[in-house]
């Protein structure tokens, strides 16, 4: 919430506006505020399912940030509710031999912190952006929905994706190179200046990441559950994960 205003992770919908002022149950009430991203083809901001608001301090410019499951990373300007403007929306560069590409998977949740963005992916691991790379305008005359552009032949016509900042995955961690699961939802603490995230991993568990330094995030912890953990919420010092089949787990 930003005010009287709800900002809406709105699945294919994109992202939904509404006034909690008005009277949702009159249809002229100004309940509903506005909307970007819907397309009766291709949404433009794939299928949002998380949603983070932050304000640029150089200039007082507001954006929302979007999980956008298959399309990625999404960024929205919000400073005018009634001329909201896509920024960004990609798939996080990936490389394979060399080779460039855009990552696996679909984007689940975020969560930005300070002026830094986090999002979980199911395949691809848990990566951090700035936020001043986020929101840097594309050059006139790019699709802010395709910044990336790979003709037949394998070559690149031009890549205008931001770089991440660093990147975790189970997977590439000694001792969990086999192990099933990925990034689903994810909360954080921040304690004597450092930055801990907490990421339900599916069918493995929960994971504990030091993301303190966003370049180097570093395993702390990781803890299989009965079931499939798909959230984690943190409250007076305790994490409660939903095991899915194995209910509500707590952990001190």
């Amino acid at each position: 919430d930003l005010g009287n205003y709800a900002y809406v992770a709105d699945g294919t919908n994109g992202l939904t506006i509404y006034d909690t002022s008005k009277d949702p149950t009159d249809e002229f009430s100004g309940f509903f505020v506005g909307n970007i991203g819907y397309n009766q083809g291709s949404p433009l901001l794939g299928t949002t399912s998380g949603i983070e608001l932050w304000t640029d301090p150089a200039n007082g410019k507001r954006y929302a940030v979007l999980a956008c499951g298959p399309n990625g990373v999404g960024v929205v300007d919000i400073t005018d509710t009634n001329n909201l403007q896509i920024v960004k929306v990609f798939e996080p560069i990936k490389y394979e031999d060399e080779d460039v590409g855009s990552a696996d998977g679909q984007a689940i949740d975020v969560e930005v912190v300070g002026n830094n963005a986090y999002f979980g992916y199911d395949s691809f691991g848990l990566i951090a952006y700035s936020m001043a790379d986020l929101v840097e305008p594309v050059p006139a005359g790019i699709d802010p929905t395709e910044l990336f552009v790979k003709k037949n032949n394998g070559i690149v016509r031009y890549d205008y994706r931001p770089e991440f900042l660093g990147k975790f995955k189970l997977q590439n961690e000694l001792g969990f190179e086999d192990v099933d699961g990925g990034s689903v939802k994810m909360a954080y603490t921040q304690q004597s200046g450092n930055l801990y995230f907490y990421a339900a991993f599916g069918h493995y568990g929960v994971v504990k990441i030091d993301y303190t330094d966003p370049t180097a995030p570093t395993l702390l912890d990781a803890v299989p559950t009965a079931s499939e953990c798909v959230d984690v919420e943190i409250s007076n010092g305790r994490l409660y994960v939903g095991d899915h089949g194995g209910g509500l787990v707590l952990f001190k």
